[in-house]
Formats: structure tokens, C-alpha cells, sequence
């Protein structure tokens, strides 16, 4: 219907009001025509309105929680669960008794844990199914909708219970399994990498790791992307030991930098400027060293503290060194895959819209994976005493950052300590017996003269 016209409008006034001769008064008539016009104009603004978009209310899903507990009571955590406690350990990536102590520890320090009625009266999700929905998020890299189907949990609810799992992780066990290693784990992890890679005084292998970002703002964009990458990242970078134990991780540095750079903004170099790093003593080659190193590859810069490969070697010795030094130093390569096999979110490109929520959910990651190899018996450092997590040091003076810093970047250290571990690498190198290599080379021999007779 077309609105009216201000010609119409007159011409309606006239035909109605002033054409016709009834008789009526002037008061009347001036009446019916203010009443007329006001009518008229109510209809001409309602049709010259947009018309309004209908307003949707928020649907309401029922969702029976309590079913939703039961059945996941009766499959994982009853006296005959349904699945069997290795279906347990793949899904959950832990054992059943590591999974309730963490539950515990959660609900009695956080209140978001316990089940506590809503505002209409009715009992909300317990800490088992909160939990649950997290780890699975984690484990599975899915999406936060996922767990509605099984645990009956919304979209919002399941990122909420993240978001909290993974700062309750960090708070209650951060200080425990993101410790750096005290004098007495120093020994330990002397003594296994002496054993296992033939180097005295290795602490670990230290590496950086790009995680995807996703969600990344679009301003951030450039600062965020590195031309070997594809697309915007936050790097990662790790100490691990031949267990995989993650002994120092900073994450946040943004993905345009290189290890050097992340090196230079991690607390690892502050802390040994600072004389707060943990030290113990070794001896390579006969020679007294003060402290251990980190196996490292070519980019890091020839610190005391660090233990590169050579790109050229020029000897035997030092073809043998470079290749015991790059194989030791896959532990931390092989750490890397570990967290990302057992935490698929990390695999996956990040969705978070915060810096700060992918850096709780990687050190979450980082503090379970070190529970997990405790747990099962895999750690180096089994017997850790907890009343030694918060000890006080002392703040450094100029004089003694300055001492510390000259000493750090020592080259001559750096070069004498690699020659020192060339020569002990040399010297504990397995050599068979003369027996053994004369046979391996009759295996050749045969090996060979059998090809040989299959091709005629």
C-alpha cells in the first residue's frame, strides 16, 4: 500500500470538510478536520517506518546434568566402570588416580569447582564433569561445543571450565612441575646424560616451537608472522631432559623473532645473570667446570652455557662429537612431539581471541605432561621433597649482574669446555672387539655374494 501524498491529503481535506454543504458548524467542522489530520498523519508515519525486526527470544535447551554424571560415573569412575582403566589412560592422556587427585586439589582450593545450586534451585555441573570437558578440549583439540552432546555442557560453559582448569593447574601445581632443578636433580640428571649420551655435565637440550594463532587481531598480524611459518605464531622455548621433563618453558614472545631473540627476553639468561640459577660442578676431560650446559643447535650464541655442533668438522673426533651432540639434542625435538601428540590443542592452530588464555592452556599442558611422566615412574627426578620450592635469594648487585654476565658470554670457556667434551666424547666412545667387527664384515661379504647369486 502506497503512502499518501501531501496533494491527496489536500485534496481529501477539501472533498470532505469544505465541498459539502450539511449544514455543520465552523467548531465542528474544524473538530472533525484537526481529528482527521492527526489520523491521517498516524498512518502516513507507519508507512513511511521501516518495520521492525522481530525480536528473538534466547532459546532454552533442557539438559538433564544429572543423567549426564551418572553416565559418566558408570563408564570411567564406578567400582566395574564400563571401560577399562587403558581406555581411561588414552582418553584422558593420565591414569585414573592422577585425574581424582588433580579433581581434588582443584575443588578444594577453587570454589568454581563445586557443585552449587543456580539461581532457580537446581544443582549445576559437579568438578568431575567440569574437569572432564577440559581435558578432552585439551586432548582432542575439538571445539568447545563438543562436549554438549555426552556431558551436557553448553558452548559457554565448556570454555569457562577451561579457561579455569588451566589456571587452577598453573596455580596449584605451577610451582612444583615448572620448577628449575636443584642441586640434588642437577646430580641425577648429570649422572642419567653422562650414561645415556656418554656427556658430563648436560642439563638438557633447550629449542624453540611455533604455535599457531588463528584468531590472531588483524593490527598484530605482522609482528606475528614469520616467513617460514603459515601464519601468525607465538613461540615457545623449552629445556627438556632425556625423560622429557620440561625443566624451564617461556611462552609469549611473538612469532616474527628468532631464538635469539627469545633467548634474550627469556628469564633462563636473567636468571644466570642474576646468580639465582641452580650450579653444580663437573669434571670433562679431567678439567673442574663450575656449571652444566645446554645442548643447543647452531643459532645460539657461544655462551658458557651453551654446547653447539660443528658445521665442518675437520677430524674424526669431531665428526664423531657432532653426531653424539645432534643425536642428544633430539630430546628436546622429541619432547616437542610428545606435547603435541598428547595435547592436540596445542597441534591444532589456537582459536583463542587472548594472548593470555594460550598462555595458560600451553603451561597447563607443559605442568600435566611433567605429572604424567612423575606418575608413571618415567621421571629422573622422582623423589622431590615440595619444602625446597620457595627459597629466597638474595638480590644481586651491579658489581656481581656485571661479574656474572662477562662470565656468561666467555668465549675462551666456551671453546676450551667443547674441546674438553670432544676429547671425553672421543674417550668413552664404544669400540667392539676385533672379533665382532671381522664378523660383522663377513656378514657383509655373504650379504653381498647372496645379491649377487640372485641377480644371475
Amino acid at each position: 500500500m502506497d503512502s499518501p501524498s501531501s496533494s491527496s491529503m489536500m485534496n481529501f481535506y477539501y472533498n470532505e470538510f469544505f465541498a459539502d454543504g450539511d449544514g455543520s458548524t465552523d467548531e465542528e467542522l474544524e473538530q472533525e478536520a484537526v481529528t482527521s489530520a492527526c489520523q491521517l498523519a498516524v498512518r502516513y508515519v507507519n508507512h513511511s517506518r521501516r518495520p521492525e525486526a522481530p525480536k528473538n527470544k534466547r532459546s532454552y535447551v533442557e539438559r538433564d546434568r544429572r543423567a549426564a554424571h551418572e553416565r559418566l560415573m558408570k563408564d570411567y569412575f564406578d567400582e566395574a566402570p564400563t571401560f577399562s582403566n587403558e581406555v581411561f589412560r588414552r582418553r584422558f592422556r593420565m591414569s585414573k588416580r592422577l585425574f581424582l587427585r588433580i579433581i581434588n586439589d582443584l575443588e578444594a582450593n577453587y570454589d568454581y569447582f563445586k557443585q552449587k545450586p543456580d539461581a532457580r534451585g537446581y544443582l549445576g555441573f559437579t568438578g568431575i564433569q567440569k574437569c572432564t570437558s577440559a581435558l578432552r578440549i585439551l586432548a582432542y583439540g575439538n571445539t568447545t561445543d563438543i562436549n554438549d552432546e555426552y556431558l551436557k555442557m553448553a558452548e559457554k560453559t565448556t570454555r569457562d571450565s577451561l579457561e579455569h582448569f588451566c589456571r587452577g593447574i598453573i596455580d596449584v601445581y605451577g610451582a612444583r612441575y615448572l620448577r628449575t632443578p636443584t642441586w640434588e636433580d642437577l646430580q641425577k640428571i648429570y649422572e642419567v646424560h653422562n650414561a645415556e649420551h656418554g656427556l658430563p655435565g648436560m642439563i638438557g637440550s633447550i629449542d624453540c616451537m611455533h604455535w599457531r594463532w588463528d584468531n590472531c587481531p588483524t593490527a598484530w598480524r605482522g609482528q606475528h608472522t614469520r616467513g617460514d611459518q603459515k601464519g601468525p605464531t607465538i613461540i615457545l622455548q623449552a629445556v627438556a631432559s632425556q625423560d622429557l621433563w620440561v625443566w624451564s618453558a617461556y611462552f609469549g614472545v611473538v612469532g616474527s623473532c628468532n631464538d635469539i631473540n627469545v633467548l634474550e627476553q627469556s628469564p633462563l639468561l636473567e636468571e644466570w645473570i642474576s646468580g639465582k640459577a641452580p650450579k653444580a660442578s663437573f669434571y670433562a676431560n679431567g678439567n673442574y667446570y663450575p656449571h652444566g650446559y645446554y645442548l643447543s643447535d647452531g643459532i645460539y650464541p657461544r655462551y658458557s652455557i651453551f654446547v653447539k655442533t660443528f658445521s665442518d668438522p675437520i677430524d674424526e673426533k669431531r665428526a664423531y662429537f657432532k653426531k653424539v651432540q645432534e643425536s642428544s639434542r633430539k630430546d628436546i625435538e622429541r619432547c616437542f612431539g610428545v606435547l603435541k601428540q598428547r595435547w592436540q590443542y596445542l597441534r591444532n592452530p589456537c582459536r583463542a581471541w587472548s594472548k593470555q588464555k594460550m598462555r595458560d592452556a600451553m603451561y597447563a599442558c607443559i605442568i600435566m605432561h611433567n605429572m604424567i611422566l612423575e606418575d608413571e615412574g618415567k621421571a629422573i627426578c622422582q623423589n622431590y621433597v615440595p619444602e625446597g620450592v620457595h627459597q629466597e635469594h638474595p638480590q644481586a648487585s651491579m658489581e656481581e649482574r656485571v661479574s656474572n654476565a662477562r662470565e656468561l658470554r666467555y668465549e675462551p670457556y666456551h671453546s676450551q669446555l667443547m674441546v674438553d667434551l670432544v676429547h671425553h666424547a672421543w674417550s668413552v666412545r664404544y669400540v667392539p672387539p676385533e672379533g665382532e667387527e671381522e664378523t660383522e664384515d663377513e656378514e657383509d661379504e655373504v650379504g653381498e655374494g647372496d645379491e649377487s647369486e640372485d641377480e644371475n
